[in-house]
């Protein structure tokens, strides 16, 4: 069931409209440059030759390495090197087959470690290359020939968990590079602060997640997955081999749990039970070796909901300012002080840098900002907001790739890191005052520069440098640029430098914990702070100098708790003995015996060739038979898109499951340019029925379609707030000819003709309005949309704050055989509800279609939702309004099996109103007579919607289905009663 309903589904995917689709891609200035390997072919924007020399080499050179241990070698590739992306990211798609880099390292040490970030998104983005390939095999490769890659990527991973591919990866990465995510601590601290704390969560809810409780996402559990496997079998390639037979015969259910108990003799879920049973144990034991040091917790717990108090910032009046987020809530700047919480403001989309800077009544944060209309083109702003003032000001202007920033002591200056389109790294110094870049600091060796703080009198400034040898916290004079490197250059990761009087405090996770350590810069002696059970992380001195602030791991989220600055009591520093940690991912470095591969670099000077998007722009992916979503239309054709997303093409035969009926379709949409072009083509029959006034009615007809159109999608994002504007604006005609309408009556042939209408009565017809009979309608199509919502917290289902309004404008201005006129107005308002994660929403809706006696009239389909439990009469006025109150009535975790497992239970309750003006005409055959019918009337409903957010067989999207019961009121036409529908809502893919 689950390797069908997917299916059909990924099917799908490839065939959306086109107009419904913006694609995320660049400025159309700017110009694209090609190297190739024997297996890549790397595609960059002009001037990022270094960078695009290096990555081209690089990934020649592990080509064979990483893909041994699953035994398939990856053939060419494109990569798109993409430098007007703020966003650290990156990812392999084979919808077109590519894989695309977001070159702007991260500040956040957690995420990048010791490495280089390109090489860390090789070392991890390539073997997903090396996984698709190995999944073109057996079954899947016929899929593959016969419908192309949107197939093959769904049933490659309906034959393989998500963990897999990227806990495969991550294992990958960290043991290809010096400092992959495996050997850093923080990536599995909740994993292993959940088992530790007694909530060893089954198999499923560690997978699928939770609303209930914090659970890490699938790469943390896939790369604890694939490197216990690897280590408990001692087989390098034992994924290798539970892969290819999984992916043979993806069809078969849980094939892959299948695929392990053939290798291991354990399932899939024993295989997770053998894995946190042992890690709990080994974690165990070395907590119980340690001498905790002693602290005091700073912040309250009003909700048992997971919640981290973020990069503590202590105040002179003895407050402390954080950032908190959690699974219930935000990221928002909140002051801690007395017991108390405060919220003091809320940020937009954060660029996280692993830190927060305070100073006096100013916060300083880093937090993205966007191109209106280009998707892959951001920023990184260095916003600031001062609790004084109430003012927020962006520092350095809105079209920055900053981040890291921190406040001078007085307020003044801030530091920052600027990462440019380059790949080139530089201090600057930002003034409050003028809100620009006062000075920069040269960096010819292009060290890559991270989390910055200021010396208690503001003539230094410590930070972290990686270079090609490791990492080490450096010393910036302020006033003449010189550094000094403050620890050797190693492998260890360090991080959040903080300098207070003769001492540098920050984090190291070199114990396999993380914790607190200190360097006095007079005796050059390093000490341990703190002795922490789960992880210690970001100091802060108060200013006064006598306490240090810290954030605490625990079972629900980091604490801010606090401890003497007291350096006799400090422990001196000695080399620990390996961790557990370093236990899984040694093994993996053994197995591979390529611990130092990306220190031989092959410098091979390649040939620069220019690449032309237009060259490019015909790029099929997906072929032969598609299926719709709602399973109604089945087509045979092909999709296309380039590489650089400007130009997507669909084109096909297809034919229609509800009526029968099959016709010809194509579409191209070029967004290269700033407006989006779409055109599109349709030829072929076409049926639809009817049952009316007693009778059955069949409409056949030959129809074509031709429509082009532009849009304008843009992005005014610039707070918590999500923004968007979209307008656009198609003219089209519909040919019909053909037309044959069919009517019967208990099975007698009754009529038979070229007319679209219906006998009502003896003696009188009705016309259908709604349907066109033969001619041309010429019609414009004008749409406007726009939303303003506030970001949400995982809990949150619906907006607290919000938005929307959408206008359609269609018509008949151009001549042709029929004239008509629809205007639509609909639009949302958002409210919090009495409670958290309670939502109230207000839905009104306007429609004027009009309606006229001539017979030439065409009546557009109605574009707004009429009150629930009612069916859609025809008016040519009508206004509706839908009050409604949601909110979750239970997490409740519930797995049946492997079949399925529920999450969360929600109820919306909900009042309709709808009024409805308007007339039906009744024509008198073969003569000028008409009779009119008045369709006013009154619409009321009541009832409550009851929806589940479930997954299906394991797989990780969730689904939400339910039931909607409506109780409706009388009125002219109806009888009261209650009507109960069933909902399927969102698939979340």
């Amino acid at each position: 069931m689950k390797r069908i309903l997917l299916l059909f589904c990924v099917l799908g995917l490839g065939q959306q409209l086109l107009g419904q689709t913006v694609l995320q891609n660049n400025p159309a200035s700017i110009r694209w440059r090609q190297v190739n390997t024997q297996h890549f072919r790397v595609l960059y924007p002009v001037g990022y030759d270094e960078q695009a020399q290096r990555v081209a080499n690089t990934l020649e050179h592990l080509h064979d390495p990483e893909a041994r241990t699953l035994g398939s070698s990856p053939r060419k590739i494109s990569v798109v090197l993409q430098n007007q992306s703020s966003v650290s990211n990156a990812f392999v798609s084979l919808l077109p087959r590519h894989s695309e880099f977001y070159t702007m390292p991260p500040q956040d040490y957690n995420f990048l470690g010791t490495n280089d970030w390109l090489n860390l998104l090789m070392s991890h983005e390539y073997r997903h290359v090396v996984q698709f390939q190995h999944a073109t095999r057996g079954f899947n490769r016929a899929l593959y020939y016969l419908f192309g890659n949107t197939t093959l990527v769904g049933m490659a991973q309906v034959a393989a968990p998500q963990w897999f591919w990227e806990g495969d990866a991550v294992a990958t990465e960290t043991a290809f590079t010096p400092s992959g995510r495996g050997r850093i601590p923080n990536f599995g601290l909740v994993f292993k602060t959940n088992l530790l704390e007694g909530r060893s969560f089954n198999y499923h809810k560690q997978y699928l997640r939770s609303y209930k409780h914090n659970i890490p996402n699938h790469y943390v559990l896939g790369y604890h997955m694939v490197s216990y496997l690897r280590r408990k079998t001692g087989d390098p390639d034992v994924w290798g081999k539970v892969t290819a037979r999984s992916w043979n015969v993806p069809f078969i259910p849980f094939a892959f749990s299948n695929a392990i108990h053939h290798h291991t003799g354990r399932y899939v879920t024993q295989l997770y039970n053998d894995m946190a049973a042992d890690l709990k144990k080994e974690w165990q034991a070395e907590v119980d070796k340690l001498q905790l040091t002693p602290f005091e917790k700073v912040n309250s717990r009003p909700s048992k909901a997971y919640t981290d108090y973020h990069y503590p910032q202590a105040q002179s009046d003895g407050s402390v300012v954080v950032m908190r987020q959690g699974i219930g809530n935000i990221e928002e700047f909140v002051e801690l002080k007395g017991g108390t919480q405060r919220r003091i403001f809320v940020p937009g989309f954060i660029n996280d840098a692993g830190m927060l800077s305070v100073a006096g009544s100013k916060i300083v944060w880093s937090e993205y900002g966007y191109d209106p209309r280009w998707g892959v083109r951001n920023y990184s702003l260095i916003k600031l907001y001062d609790r004084a003032t109430h003012q927020r000001v962006v520092l350095a202007g809105r079209h920055e790739r900053l981040s890291g920033a921190a406040l001078s002591p007085d307020g003044q200056r801030v530091v920052a890191m600027r990462s440019d389109t380059d790949y080139k790294n530089s201090i600057v110094i930002l003034d409050v005052a003028t809100q620009r870049v006062s000075k920069t600091y040269d960096n010819p060796e292009n060290f890559f520069y991270a989390m910055p703080r200021w010396s208690d009198d503001g003539k230094k400034i410590v930070m972290l440098k990686n270079t090609e040898d490791g990492k080490t916290i450096s010393m910036l004079d302020v006033e003449s640029g010189a550094l000094t490197d403050l620890l050797p250059v190693s492998q260890e990761n360090v991080g959040h430098p903080v300098v207070h009087g003769r001492y540098v405090l920050f984090n190291s996770p070199v114990s396999g914990i993380d914790n607190l350590y200190a360097l006095d810069l007079e005796g050059h002696t390093r000490y341990q702070v703190t002795s922490s059970k789960y992880a210690a992380y970001n100091p802060s001195v108060s200013p006064d100098g006598k306490t240090i602030f810290y954030n605490e791991q625990t079972r629900d989220g980091l604490d801010v708790v606090k401890a003497p600055f007291d350096p006799s009591a400090w422990k001196t520093f000695e080399t620990p003995a390996p961790s557990v940690v370093g236990s899984l991912y040694n093994n993996l470095v053994d197995q591979e015996h390529h611990a130092n591969l990306l220190d031989s670099i092959p410098q091979t000077k390649l040939a620069v060739k220019k690449y032309s998007k237009f060259k490019g722009i015909i790029n099929p992916y997906s072929w032969g038979l598609f299926v719709t979503n709602n399973l109604a239309q089945i087509n045979a054709g092909v999709t296309s898109r380039d590489i650089l997303n400007t130009t997507q093409i669909n084109a096909g035969y297809l034919f229609d499951i509800n009526e029968q009926t099959s016709y010809w379709n194509a579409g191209v949409s070029y967004q290269g340019w700033y407006p989006i072009i779409d055109l599109s083509a349709q030829t072929g029959d076409r049926e639809t029925k009817k049952s009316d006034f007693g009778l059955k009615q069949k409409f056949n007809w030959r129809e074509t379609t031709l429509e082009g159109g532009v849009r304008l999608p843009l992005v005014f994002t610039n707070s918590k707030y999500s923004r968007q504007l979209t307008v656009g604006n198609a003219v089209g005609l519909t040919r019909i000819s053909d037309f044959v309408n069919t009517v019967s009556k208990n099975g007698v042939q009754v009529y038979k003709g070229p007319e679209r209408v219906t006998p009502a009565f003896d003696s009188l017809v009705y016309m259908y309005k709604d349907q066109l009979n033969r001619g041309t309608l010429y019609y414009n199509r004008f749409n406007l949309s726009f939303y303003n919502l506030m970001k949400r917290s995982q809990r949150d289902f619906l907006y607290r704050w919000g938005q929307t309004l959408d206008i359609d404008y269609y018509s008949a201005p151009y001549g042709g055989s029929y004239r008509g006129t629809l205007f639509a107005v609909r639009t949302a308002f958002y409210f919090p509800g009495l409670a958290k994660h309670h939502f109230a929403y207000l839905r009104v809706a306007s429609q004027y279609s009009q309606q006229d006696i001539e017979t030439d009239m065409y009546t557009f389909r109605n574009r707004i939702a009429r009150p629930r439990g009612f069916s859609y009469p025809t008016d040519q006025q009508f206004t509706t309004a839908s009050i409604n109150y949601a909110l979750p009535l239970w997490y409740p975790d519930i797995a049946l099996g492997p079949i399925l497992n529920i999450q969360r239970i929600k109820a919306n309750f909900f009042y309709d109103y709808g009024k409805g003006t308007g007339r039906e005409y009744y024509y008198k055959p073969n003569s000028n007579v008409v009779y009119v019918s008045m369709s006013d009337a009154t619409y009321q409903s009541v009832g409550v919607e009851t929806t589940f957010d479930f997954n299906v067989m394991r797989f990780l999207p969730k689904f939400e289905a339910g039931f909607r019961t409506t109780y409706k009121l009388a009125n002219r036409y109806e009888n009261s009663g209650v009507v109960v529908e069933f909902l399927i809502g969102n698939i979340g893919f």
